[in-house]
């Protein structure tokens, strides 16, 4: 309509032709369909143009709600123009560098309680306890500075009803613990010939103080259907862990012994032992604990074992063979205790792959007992060596790339101070050479009048003993490149 109504105008003379309202309307509503056309191609050509930077909107700011890509696809595009597959996301992107994380296990020898040390701990203490933290006080930072630290604990603790005893038959007080505990060790192999001197009493009593003072353990059980095994997790790294010994049968099967006492029926599936004549059954039970282990997620593998002559500083071939038998089924680490000597060190080479290496450390010697040149009625072969202990610390690298390896191995040498105190007992100091040689007194060796030089006499016997096994072994390690390491 218009704006007379319905009523027909009349056309009249000297009057304009009036124009048929229609027409208008029908432009009006052209133009409109023009626009709307126009504005439709104009959306079609920008929707298939190259796209924006992205993270940026139409005006170039920065818009991080954006994320500009093709359309339908997951918010990325190929700067190239073509699809990568074997990208996720369809960018080419700088790959992650590759980070590591560490960890260091610190091991160490044999841990016995003869007569003396007792006689000595009972003299610190009071009030009724025995005070054994003398002995560590000069290991106590180099051990708990390591992440991981283990020992050999050669004595059992079946409790104060069954008398205190050193040689041959091995009992000594709970308070022995509070100090191996304080002076930064974590764990304790048990598996030796010295874990069932107190019967099957005494060796579950000793599992249940290492547990009461918060000790791992491995190498006994509390029962026959327990792990043989541990696994620990250090720092973000799984640690396998197996510790037998040589019951020292000679490989007699009639009457199953250790250390010559009978076994009592029934008691041997309480220890981890094995029998020169039965190794296939120890190589049978490693490979079914490595492929559970592994199974577990398990990065590396080290085995503890109790084996050898006493007093002897070369392996013999019962420990050579063992050894490499081991390396062949995929131990990564080996490392030995019971000789009461330090033994020589090499690396093994596995028999069914070439590139496959294995360190080990035949005797870490004694870390303390009261065997020394100046005990009165000791008297053996290399009884100098039996002041000598080795501390093994190896530092594991784990990869972001899954790859697990020893990246370094470093050794602390020590010396066992034996001395008459002021109180008139023979007190037993662990001393770490490579320190306390550049500060003799800072490290009691002047309380004796032989401390020095006989700590200086050990250091040689052990750096040569060792010779240059830990050397080439650092000197043959590859690592991965890599960028800053993992937090």
């Amino acid at each position: 309509m218009n704006n007379y109504g319905s009523r027909r105008p009349v056309n009249g003379p000297g009057r304009k032709k009036k124009r048929d309202p229609i027409i208008p309307f029908l432009c009006f509503v052209s133009v409109w369909l023009f626009i709307l056309g126009a504005i439709f191609i104009f959306a079609s050509i920008k929707n298939n143009s190259p796209a924006s930077p992205a993270g940026t909107n139409e005006s170039g700011t920065n818009d991080p709600g954006v994320t500009v890509g093709s359309p339908g696809g997951d918010g990325t595009v190929d700067p190239e123009g073509t699809d990568d597959p074997g990208s996720s996301s369809g960018t080419s992107t700088t790959p992650e560098p590759v980070t590591y994380k560490e960890a260091t296990i610190l091991s160490a020898g044999d841990i016995i309680a003869h007569l003396a040390q007792i006689y000595y701990a009972e003299a610190a203490g009071s009030n009724g306890k025995y005070d054994f933290t003398n002995t560590f006080k000069y290991v106590k930072d180099v051990v708990s500075s390591a992440d991981y630290a283990v020992a050999n604990f050669e004595t059992t603790l079946a409790g104060d009803s069954v008398a205190y005893s050193g040689y041959p038959r091995f009992n000594a007080p709970d308070e022995i613990l509070d100090a191996i505990s304080g002076a930064g060790f974590d764990m304790m192999l048990f598996a030796n010939n010295h874990c069932y001197d107190t019967r099957l009493d005494g060796l579950l009593r000793t599992q249940e103080q290492f547990i009461d003072h918060d000790l791992d353990y491995i190498g006994a059980k509390r029962n026959p259907t327990d792990d043989a095994y541990a696994i620990v997790d250090v720092n973000g790294i799984k640690i396998g862990m197996l510790n037998y010994a040589d019951d020292l049968s000679g490989g007699n099967t009639e009457r199953r012994t250790i250390n010559g006492s009978a076994i009592r029926d029934g008691d041997i599936s309480y220890m981890n032992l094995y029998n020169l004549s039965l190794l296939d059954e120890l190589y049978s039970e490693v490979d079914t604990i490595i492929a559970k282990m592994k199974s577990e997620g398990v990065d590396l593998i080290i085995a503890y074992m109790h084996w050898g002559y006493e007093y002897h500083i070369e392996h013999n071939s019962q420990q050579k063979k063992v050894a490499q038998a081991l390396c062949d089924h995929g131990v990564d680490v080996i490392i030995g205790g019971h000789p009461h000597v330090m033994q020589d060190a090499e690396v093994l080479t596995s028999t069914t792959d070439e590139n496959r290496k294995t360190l080990c450390f035949y005797s870490l010697g004694n870390l303390v007992s009261n065997q020394s040149r100046h005990t009165p009625d000791f008297d053996v072969m290399n009884e100098s060596y039996t002041e000598a202990g080795l501390m093994v610390t190896l530092t594991v690298r784990k990869y972001s790339t899954g790859e697990a390896m020893v990246s370094r191995v470093e050794t602390t040498p020590t010396y066992m101070h034996r001395y008459r105190a002021s109180n008139g007992k023979y007190a037993h100091e662990i001393v770490p050479l490579t320190l306390a040689l550049d500060n003799p007194s800072a490290y009691g060796l002047d309380a004796s009048k032989y401390g020095e030089s006989d700590a200086r006499d050990v250091f040689k016997l052990e750096t040569d003993l060792l010779g240059d096994t830990v050397d080439v072994f650092n000197s043959s390690i590859v690592l991965p490149a890599v960028g800053e390491p993992a937090s």
